[in-house]
């Protein structure tokens, strides 16, 4: 195997490839993994309180943009300087005004077109102007005057951030483009060939539609008895609970599905798994939980495995002392108890996702440098490195073009364990109270919610418990199919 874009190197991973899919148990694990990443990548649009679409009448909305119209002209009027900064106040003018043409029927619009003008350029200079124009507003435009229409929004869709558009669209490009791998070439054109419209579809996204904060009750609104009447029409997300949506008077609800039918009929909403201490829904949240699970999975294991590649790299090509140097710490970073050095580390930081990464992947890099210092310390004097060395050729394109591909193969074992230990750690630290800070949903967070009465609560230790069980046997399923993959003795030649 001399190169990793040669006719043998690429016949060697396709033999790989085959004996990979060959393993029906890796191939089961590996299809619920990515299930799992999915459900991460697009939680947002499975469960949300804001639904997909609706088209309904906005009554308190308009009410509320009426009254702050009345307030914001009266003071930019009257030049009062204010807590708020006039660019801000004119802003959130212009937002009220902009909503409420939007809800006014279609004849009623030209002669609020008449008043905009004069009610968005009040000041001091203009007073009598907007005096009068404010005057006409209240007269003809207050909600028990007016006739209002349905309008159409798409509120799960335009609440969703900057960092959720980018996941959504690389998930989407890098997908299809994986089964076009073999077209596209080589590692770099794909990963060009996946970032380039990412990045660009994420611009333009975010340029027309950038997120918005909504905090308005949907819920109230599409569940009230006349919205159908109304002339409403609603989609809903597959979960119509949010990540952090109190409903306090269905906490510590059992899972409906084992209500008895007399139980179900007394009324309450439909919660598969049941609601925690504070009245959410424990399905959103293990939804949003396969978010953090898998973003802390990866994310630590690429820092970690990172250092450990370079590490053990230049450990074994160079060998001497700088090989003594780098194993005396290798040996010493062995020694520390992990988690509580972990445990130590969020005592005195702020406990967030990226510190929890961050502390995974600076402790964990010693056994994919150890593995890597074997790799090279075996390929450094093969007679493909001697021929590249007796070229000419330097000590960073020997490492990182000519040796490092033929010993990755280790490494993506330990990838696939690696994963699973960092979500079974980030779980332990969740449900010991040093993890994903609240309100963040996480799956150790949701047993830690449960631990204190679990035979009354006992749903929220049990699914969970059972997606996190799930979760790490499949990516063990997968690590030790890429295992049995890699291993000659195992293939048919």
């Amino acid at each position: 195997m001399s190169s990793p874009n040669g006719g043998e190197a690429r016949s060697y991973w396709e033999r790989v490839g085959r004996a990979f899919r060959s393993n029906a148990m890796a191939m089961a694990g590996l299809a619920l993994v990515v299930f799992v990443a999915t459900v991460g990548v697009f939680c947002p649009l499975i469960a949300n309180q804001r639904p997909l679409y609706i088209k309904a009448v906005f009554e308190d909305e308009y009410d509320e943009n009426y009254f702050i119209v009345l307030d914001v002209v009266e003071g930019l009027a009257r030049g009062d300087e204010g807590i708020v900064p006039e660019k801000k106040r004119r802003a959130s003018l212009e937002r009220a005004l902009a909503s409420m043409e939007k809800s006014l029927a279609a004849g009623l619009r030209p002669r609020f077109a008449e008043l905009r003008d004069d009610i968005a350029n009040a000041s001091p200079e203009t007073a009598e102007a907007a005096a009068g124009a404010l005057a006409a507003f209240e007269e003809e435009f207050d909600l028990f005057n007016v006739e209002l229409t349905a309008v159409k929004r798409y509120p799960a869709i335009r609440g969703l951030s900057a960092s959720e558009v980018v996941f959504l669209f690389l998930y989407l490009f890098a997908v299809p483009l994986w089964f076009l791998r073999r077209r596209i070439g080589s590692a770099p054109r794909f990963l060009l060939a996946t970032a380039l419209p990412t990045a660009l579809c994420s611009f333009v996204w975010l340029a027309v539609f950038p997120p918005v904060q909504d905090a308005f009750q949907y819920r109230a609104l599409y569940e009230a008895e006349d919205f159908a009447d109304s002339g409403g029409r609603l989609l809903r997300t597959p979960i119509p609970y949010g990540e952090n949506e109190n409903i306090t008077a269905e906490s510590r609800r059992p899972p409906t599905f084992l209500l008895s039918a007399d139980a179900r009929a007394a009324g309450g909403r439909f919660h598969l798994f049941g609601t925690d201490t504070n009245g959410r829904d424990v399905l959103s949240r293990m939804v949003y939980g396969a978010r953090v699970s898998m973003l802390i999975g990866i994310v630590a294991v690429s820092i970690y495995v990172s250092i450990g590649i370079f590490l053990g790299a230049v450990a074994g090509y160079f060998g001497g002392w700088t090989d003594m140097a780098l194993s005396r710490l290798i040996e010493i970073v062995i020694c520390f108890p992990v988690l509580f050095l972990i445990l130590a580390v969020q005592a005195f930081l702020q406990p967030n996702i990226l510190n929890i990464m961050v502390a995974l992947g600076l402790v964990y890099w010693t056994g994919v440098a150890r593995l890597q210092r074997g790799e090279f310390l075996r390929l450094v004097n093969q007679d493909f490195v001697s021929a590249v060395r007796a070229l000419g050729g330097s000590h960073m394109r020997i490492i990182f073009l000519h040796i490092l591909p033929n010993a990755l193969g280790p490494i993506l074992v330990l990838v696939s364990f690696g994963i699973a230990g960092s979500i079974l750690v980030e779980s332990t630290l969740s449900f010991l109270g040093f993890g994903v800070p609240q309100p963040t949903a996480s799956w150790g967070d949701l047993l830690n919610n449960g631990r204190n009465d679990i035979q009354g609560t006992w749903w929220l230790t049990v699914f969970p418990g059972l997606a996190i069980f799930v979760t790490i046997t499949c990516f063990n399923l997968v690590g030790e199919g890429v295992r049995d993959a890699l291993d000659p003795k195992s293939r048919e030649h």
